[in-house]
């Protein structure tokens, strides 16, 4: 197993990557924070579910940027923090969106158009409450709300086994 170089805490509406202690009960040093608010501003209304989708993510994109080339601590936190600035100047980059990013944005949008028919998954109908709000019927709400305690309960069960396992 690969050697974890950072950890990642939620602190409300700030996500802060911090250095990974052997002593889990030990104060986590902070190296660097992201303050969610300024990417989703409506974050701190969105419930658990919605907020730890952004937060999955969040850390994807931060973590995944330099990949191949930063292999420690320092270099993943000093990528992090450029990959954050850009993204909160509205800057996209990966190895899959072309010059204008215009292919790249119409294949995002028409993925989310398809996502938002589906009205039998929970990321489809959470698309279609955040983007066609006019068009979310009581029946969409129901379904949405049945899908998020589903949710919820397997996260709870991940987190209990996880406990037993540790224990």
């Amino acid at each position: 197993m690969a050697k974890r170089l950072v950890k990642w805490l939620l602190d409300g509406s700030t996500l802060k990557m911090a250095k990974p202690l052997e002593d889990p009960k030990a104060v986590a040093e902070i190296q660097a924070e992201f303050d969610l608010t300024k990417l989703f501003p409506t974050f701190g209304t969105l419930a658990t579910v919605q907020q730890q989708l952004i937060v999955y993510g969040v850390k994807q994109k931060l973590m995944d940027t330099g990949a191949d080339d930063v292999g420690n601590a320092k270099g993943k936190v000093e990528s992090a923090k450029a990959t954050w600035a850009e993204l909160i100047d509205g800057k996209w980059k990966g190895d899959r969106i072309n010059a204008t990013g215009a292919a790249e944005n119409k294949r995002i949008a028409g993925e989310a158009k398809e996502l938002m028919k589906d009205e039998t998954s929970l990321m489809g109908l959470m698309l279609k409450k955040q983007f066609h709000a006019a068009e979310f019927t009581p029946e969409n709400e129901a379904k949405l709300q049945e899908l998020m305690l589903a949710a919820a309960k397997i996260d709870a069960g991940r987190k209990a086994k996880n406990a037993n396992a540790a224990a």
